[in-house]
Order: C-alpha cells, then structure tokens, then sequence
C-alpha cells in the first residue's frame, strides 16, 4: 500500500522520483535533457507537410520573376518560397534580438 503522495519503492529499488535511476539528470556526464519548445515541435511539423507538398507537385510550370521566365518544377518554386520565407523569418528574429538584447 502506499501513503498520499508517496510512491511504492521496492527494497531493492533506489530511492528517488520515477524515472530516476542511474545515467539520468544532471550526474550522468552534467548533460541535462533540453527541453523542445512547442515552437520547434510546430516548425517541425511544418518542415514535414512542406515535403510532402513538394513531392505532391511535381510538374512543370512556368515560374516568372519581373522579367525572365522559366519552365522549373513547381517544387523548386516552392522550395525557393520556403528557403525565402525562413531566411525572412531570421533576419527578423535576428533584428528583434540585437536591438532588445535579453535582460540579465
């Protein structure tokens, strides 16, 4: 049985949270678990339904830039919106960071 809050430790158990047991935490080498941000996880995803729209859309089309015109691949327009689009991303985050530097 075992008390409120208290968990069930066999005797020949080492006492401790669950999932606390040798090579874990911050002994084990000083390497903590990093935490993922839900904003990785959604980038992540992200990442994932590009792909598999760019494989989806695979034919030729006509891609025009002010003046030229190609005939490419829809996936390497897609590809060139994506690589665009992260890089505008960063140059953003980049800026927001140098001119409001983190408060210590």
């Amino acid at each position: 049985m075992t008390d409120q809050g208290q968990y069930y430790q066999p005797q020949n158990q080492p006492s401790g949270p669950p999932g606390a047991g040798p090579g874990t935490g911050a002994g084990a080498g000083g390497r903590t678990k990093r935490p993922v941000s839900v904003g990785q996880i959604l980038g992540g995803l992200l990442f994932v339904l590009v792909i598999i729209f760019i494989i989806e859309n695979s034919r030729k089309v006509k891609i025009r830039l002010i003046i030229p015109e190609v005939k490419a691949p829809l996936y390497v327009a897609i590809l060139i919106a994506a690589v665009l689009g992260s890089v505008i991303t960063w140059l953003l985050r980049y800026r927001r960071h140098r001119n409001h530097p983190p408060k210590s």
